[in-house]
């Protein structure tokens, strides 16, 4: 049996009977760590998370927005907090795919411009690389049809209009897929618009993709109006029909769905939410839109434990340390807050715990809150701007360097806006010539290569750091005034 003990003297032994070799090693290590360390992490990356710590600037910003919109900005020892307040009846509410597709992803900015919408938050959590990037992982319902369902016990916020007031719950929630077969009998399904598994029986609808996208190692059955139109057997990738579904199914489920159903059969797909509250299903079948999100972090006034976040699948690295966040909450007059926690600056990785998430929401009166996605997907953009990042002050070009200054169009180090900026400032008389005489630098040459042109009229240009992470799903907000 291993024990660490025994290792630890065994070592510190060694230390005490060859100092100088252990020295070298030790010397060594640490030069291997530090080659390794400026290898994946980038130093400006380091030193600006240690200067946001020491960043002296505090404000406590408010502003009413719009009628019934209210927006509050602090910023307090580098970490920026942005609280949107919106009031029921001030405002519509619905969440959008990005690309208006299952799978693939889009900036915040974009799907907000996109739906002109008046505000917008980034939703739930995704797949971030494969072949089902942007896959959203737990619940999304939109205009009352299952997009994903949920991740099983994960909390989940629900939308409804009702006497033109927007109504929300929170809570825990199971989704029961099942098709019901021609004799009455059910089969269970394991998940929707989603890799398939082992063993699992999943349905794909035509708002995911083209095709399943899956492996020939199973059975796909077409369903068009209610009825079995075709049956595929390795073949995979089947082609989703715009007015059904596909079923898909791999091992035993395979062979599960071959023996029950036939060409021409006709079936249904049954759902039912099961909520944690008792008695609330009738409720969350009413809801026209859900989106998931994890964990619960308030209940009528009660704020979760660790252990509950846990339960719910979130470990201690993910509650217990500084992550930027994305949360919603809600008051008892309905008044709902959109809030994003992070980091000053682009680029820096500040946040709270989600302990202290909690009584903040308490702090600011909600009763019901739940948390989002976050990381460096967190942001809220209010009228087509990204506030969730403090505005940085335009940099002046010196007058003492024209070499820097903008000339014929190519961003320098004077450059803010990068091509933009440059269309609109005026060349000076000795910028080109003095542009052409020094060294290029390697700003100039990385903005220059930014520029080519590429694919035929298109100019491929880097992601600018304040539009973060293009996400899966996101919650934008329609103003009525």
């Amino acid at each position: 049996m291993f024990d660490i003990t025994y290792l630890g003297r065994r070592c510190f032994s060694f230390i005490q009977r060859h100092p100088r070799l252990s020295t070298i090693v030790g010397l060594l290590l640490v030069f291997s760590l530090g080659i390794w360390a400026g290898r994946t992490v980038e130093l400006r990356k380091i030193t600006g998370y240690f200067r946001s710590y020491t960043d002296p600037e505090q404000s406590d910003v408010t502003n009413t927005i719009a009628q019934g919109i209210v927006h509050r900005q602090i910023l307090d020892n580098g970490v920026l907090t942005n609280i949107l307040a919106v009031s029921a009846d001030a405002v519509d509410i619905r969440p959008y795919r990005a690309l208006s597709a299952g799978i693939g992803t889009e900036s915040l900015v974009s799907l907000a411009r996109r739906h002109k919408a008046f505000a917008a938050i980034n939703g739930g959590f995704f797949e971030m690389v494969g072949t089902f990037r942007g896959e959203s992982v737990g619940a999304l319902k939109i205009d009352g049809e299952w997009v994903s369902e949920p991740e099983q016990g994960r909390a989940v916020i629900g939308f409804r209009t009702v006497d033109g007031k927007i109504e929300t719950h929170i809570d825990r929630i199971v989704l029961l897929l099942e098709l019901v077969l021609p004799n009455g009998e059910t089969l269970r399904i394991d998940g929707m618009n989603r890799s398939r598994g082992r063993s699992e029986l999943v349905i794909y609808r035509p708002h995911f993709h083209a095709a399943t996208l899956t492996m020939p190692d199973g059975i796909e059955v077409a369903v068009r109006n209610g009825e079995v139109t075709g049956i595929y057997d390795k073949q995979g990738s089947s082609r989703i029909p715009a007015d059904g579904y596909i079923l898909s199914a791999s091992g035993r489920r395979r062979a599960e769905l071959l023996g029950h159903l036939k060409q021409g059969d006709v079936v249904e797909i049954r759902e039912t939410v099961i909520p944690e509250r008792v008695g609330d299903s009738n409720l969350w079948a009413s809801f026209v839109h859900i989106i998931g999100g994890g964990p619960l972090l308030l209940r009528n006034g009660v704020a979760s434990s660790t252990q509950a976040y846990e339960r719910e699948g979130f470990d201690q690295a993910f509650h217990s340390f500084w992550h930027p966040r994305t949360a919603i909450g809600k008051k008892a007059d309905g008044t709902l807050l959109f809030v994003t926690i992070t980091a000053a600056k682009a680029g820096v990785r500040r946040g709270v715990m989600l302990t202290r998430l909690s009584e903040l929401f308490l702090e600011w009166g909600a009763t019901d809150a739940l948390n989002l996605d976050g990381g460096n997907s967190s942001m809220l953009v209010i009228q087509d701007e990204v506030v969730s990042v403090k505005k940085s002050d335009p940099v002046k070009p010196d007058a003492k360097k024209p070499s820097e200054q903008i000339s014929r169009g190519r961003p320098t180090r004077g450059s803010v806006e990068g091509p933009q900026q440059a269309s609109r400032d005026k060349p000076t008389m000795d910028g080109p010539q003095q542009a052409s005489r020094d060294k290029p630098t390697p700003e100039r040459a990385r903005a220059a290569r930014n520029t080519r042109p590429a694919r035929g009229n298109r100019r491929i240009r880097p992601m600018p750091q304040q539009q973060g992470r293009a996400i899966a799903d996101a919650i934008l907000i329609f103003s009525k005034s």
